[in-house]
């Protein structure tokens, strides 16, 4: 086995930090700051639409069910590929970070839109009624009752797709990104001698980061912790 080729101080800052010292980041920190916008940035934009779809008004559900099954029945890569080579087209060229993110942001926000509808339908109705006869509006319905109670019953679903969030952003590397497993290519075509201790090097990456996510989401599993967070009483 050629561990010592792979595991160098050199290689291991590469797949860490990119060439981070020399103004050009990537590798795992880039991995997980990209893995991060798109989990962030999707729930925000799930939250968003999954509402409107659930709205008993046709001009919010409708543009919400077009951008859901949209996005939903293409392939992430080509999203990518079209964010970052059909833009410039149009005049407003996006980089290989931007492109990316945006594109995750969106397709991961697809789902959890779903999810999200998924989780307002599992509400009680007698949970519903009790928020009105307090009279709550829908604003404050939305906030206090139907979105923390969704939530809690979407943790699992919701870690799926945070993972697979994670793990798509090594589509990165096909519009020449130097994301972690960008960089493993290119050390694999130098080397060349080490393609197993390369690839298991970049699977131990990858599973630490999911292992993380999946232990933060189950954390919220246990209802005194999420209710510690999001207040419900």
């Amino acid at each position: 086995m050629n561990w010592h080729l792979v595991w160098t101080p050199d290689n291991l800052e590469r797949l860490l930090v990119g060439d981070l010292l020399r103004g050009s980041p990537g590798g795992f920190l880039f991995t997980v700051v990209m893995g991060m916008i798109g989990i962030f940035g999707g729930t925000v934009v799930g939250t968003i639409v999954g509402l409107m779809r659930n709205s008993s008004s046709r001009w919010l559900s409708l543009p919400a069910f077009i951008f859901i099954h949209s996005l939903r029945n293409i392939p992430l890569l080509i999203l990518i590929f079209w964010l970052y080579f059909i833009t410039p087209v149009f005049g407003f060229p996006l980089s290989k970070f931007s492109s990316v993110t945006i594109a995750l942001i969106l397709f991961t926000g697809s789902y959890v839109a779903e999810i999200l509808r998924g989780g307002i339908l599992s509400i009680p109705s007698e949970t519903l009624e009790g928020a009105r006869a307090l009279g709550l509006n829908r604003f404050q319905m939305n906030i206090y009752v139907i979105l923390p109670h969704a939530f809690y019953a979407m943790i699992p679903s919701l870690t799926n797709r945070y993972i697979t969030a994670v793990k798509n952003t090594s589509l990165a590397y096909l519009i020449g990104f130097a994301e972690l497993t960008e960089i493993g290519r290119e050390l694999n075509a130098r080397l060349y001698t080490a393609p197993i201790e390369i690839y298991t090097t970049l699977l131990l990456f990858y599973f630490t980061l999911n292992r993380g996510v999946s232990a933060v989401m189950r954390s919220f599993e246990n209802r005194r912790t999420f209710n510690k967070w999001f207040a419900i009483r």
